[in-house]
């Protein structure tokens, strides 16, 4: 009757879900009935709330261009015979500049001099050319090292505290970091302050995946993490473009902060507690109906919750809410239902390889492409062309053929070590194969966000969070390294990316279907979910 009474009547359909009669409903029925409210006033509220999402490939990777290495963009000065015979042998580049054998690098003003063309890389002013290289990677690393410490140490925070209260504060600590960030004056200062910021900034991060797949309608998850991540590719063409703008790599930090900025009012005066964790974890069901009409505000509908009876999917089968799940609690869950351990560290698994190959092609465009700037445009290009093949995937395909992606992947790698002379002008064969299986892989990453929440009970969804976000940083922190990897043995680097991409596929095969599913409420829930299907496939194998 609800149905028929949406297509018979715009008018009617707003009647109802405002003035609905009292009933006793669970909290994700609630946020569904918002679902019909959607319009394009309505996705604008959500681009503000998520805004966010922009500043984060601006802010982590800006390092592309204040650490870049101008291995080209020099030339001899006329009283160095030094520098032309090594010209001469090598042309311009790393060999000639660092040496081989024991030589000793060029001197600067000495023996050649920049052609920056204005432009500014730390790499340069802190000198960290040639055998100090890795400490420019460091700089990059150190980001994903204060994400990982970060999230270890907040495991618990979103599902004790509260998913928006975590994400207020850390954002503001972020936009007092970042604006330190554009003040560095040499390498150490950058690193502590980078580090800093990726803990803060990653927390933040995850509150709002978690505000967003508990407050968006079941039937709209899918197109709402394709919202995050359409912010996330739009970050990537403006960092493009302001690294190519701007020549001082401290503006690219200075922009990111901005859009920090024009978010808070967002978190702060729009975007409510997610009523799913008001009543599962705090079971205090008189601020989940305020912020149940708060949400409901934001689509549009002046809709009052206090006469309805909110209850949890799980109560209905008298799952105990009456205490917080502690640490210790958590742990003798893993091990009482092997399967959600099973699940968990597959996904920790799958996780890994996500931010260790995304990362690591990201940091190393640079190093396989011609052009720098070209490189990273083409790289953002295929980040849009990933993020409709999430969307794809979301809506019309099974969770685990998410598998097959990785898979592909692989294959892609493996067909990548050809070499770079073979291909169409600036862009090698290699290159390409590399592109495209970077962003088959980036693909598993961005929708890997949605499987693992509908996979993670709600009272373990946060800590469960974390540690799969943990388990990305521990990827990430080594994918700057992949730089240097590729200028060690590009052949060996594609061969170990294409096993690890391989096993990982293989490995989400194994994972439960979950979509079209409820989301589970109790770590119970996924083992009577594991029986049901136990017996419909066997019913299947019977008839």
């Amino acid at each position: 009757r609800i149905q028929i009474l949406f297509e018979v009547d715009t008018t009617a359909k707003v009647i109802f879900s405002c003035f609905v009669m009292p009933a006793e409903l669970s909290v994700q029925d609630a946020v569904e009935s918002l679902a019909p409210f959607v319009t394009w006033k309505v996705i604008i509220k959500f681009i503000w709330i998520l805004s966010m999402r922009m500043s984060g490939p601006i802010l982590a990777m800006f390092t592309y261009f204040g650490g870049f290495l101008p291995y080209k963009q020099w030339s001899c000065l006329k009283n160095s015979t030094e520098c032309f015979n090594r010209v001469g042998k090598s042309g311009i580049s790393r060999d000639s500049f660092c040496g081989v054998n024991g030589q000793e690098a060029l001197v600067a003003g000495q023996d050649m001099m920049w052609q920056l063309d204005g432009r500014k890389t730390y790499s340069v002013d802190w000198d960290l050319l040639c055998d100090k290289e890795y400490l420019g990677t460091l700089i990059s690393s150190s980001f994903f090292v204060g994400a990982l410490i970060g999230l270890v140490m907040s495991s618990t925070l979103f599902d004790k505290y509260g998913r928006l209260r975590v994400l207020q504060v850390t954002q503001i600590v972020s936009i007092v970091l970042c604006l330190m960030m554009a003040f560095s004056f040499n390498l150490w200062y950058l690193m502590v302050v980078r580090c800093l910021y990726g803990g803060f900034f990653f927390v933040s991060n995850t509150g709002y995946y978690v505000l967003t797949i508990e407050m968006v309608p079941k039937s709209l998850k899918a197109k709402g993490m394709t919202l995050s991540l359409v912010l996330w590719v739009a970050g990537q063409f403006v960092l493009s473009l302001i690294g190519f703008i701007f020549k001082d790599w401290k503006y690219i930090v200075v922009v990111g902060a901005v859009i920090l900025c024009l978010n808070l009012y967002a978190i702060f005066c729009i975007v409510p507690e997610s009523p799913l964790y008001l009543v599962s974890n705090r079971r205090d069901t008189l601020a989940a109906k305020e912020s149940l009409r708060r949400l409901a505000m934001i689509f549009g509908c002046d809709r009052d919750f206090n006469e309805d009876t909110l209850i949890t999917a799980a109560e209905s089968e008298n799952i105990d809410f009456s205490k917080d799940l502690s640490v210790l609690e958590t742990l003798r869950d893993f091990l009482k239902y092997p399967v959600l351990s099973k699940n968990v560290a597959i996904l920790l698994f799958v996780w890994f390889k996500c931010g260790w190959l995304y990362y690591g092609f990201t940091f190393s465009w640079g190093t396989l492409g011609h052009n720098i700037y070209v490189s990273y445009l083409l790289n953002s290009c295929g980040e849009g062309i990933a993020v409709v093949a999430i969307l794809v995937y979301s809506l019309k395909l099974p969770r685990r053929s998410l598998g097959y992606f990785d898979i592909v992947a692989a294959v892609m790698l493996l067909i990548a070590i050809t070499p770079n002379k073979i291909g169409f002008g600036a862009i090698s064969l290699s290159q390409i194969a590399c592109l495209v299986g970077a962003e088959a892989s980036a693909t598993v990453f961005g929708s890997h966000f949605l499987w693992t929440q509908e996979l993670s009970p709600t009272t373990h969804r946060g800590k469960i969070l974390s540690l799969s976000s943990s388990s990305a940083r521990i990827g990430s922190l080594l994918g700057p390294q992949a730089s240097l990897m590729f200028t060690w043995n590009k052949t060996a680097t594609l061969c170990i990316f294409a096993s690890v991409a391989l096993a990982s596929g293989v490995l989400m095969l194994l994972l439960p279907e979950t979509r079209g599913s409820a989301m589970p409420s109790h770590a119970s829930d996924v083992i009577s979910r594991a029986e049901q299907r136990k017996l419909k496939e066997y019913k299947n194998i019977q008839n």
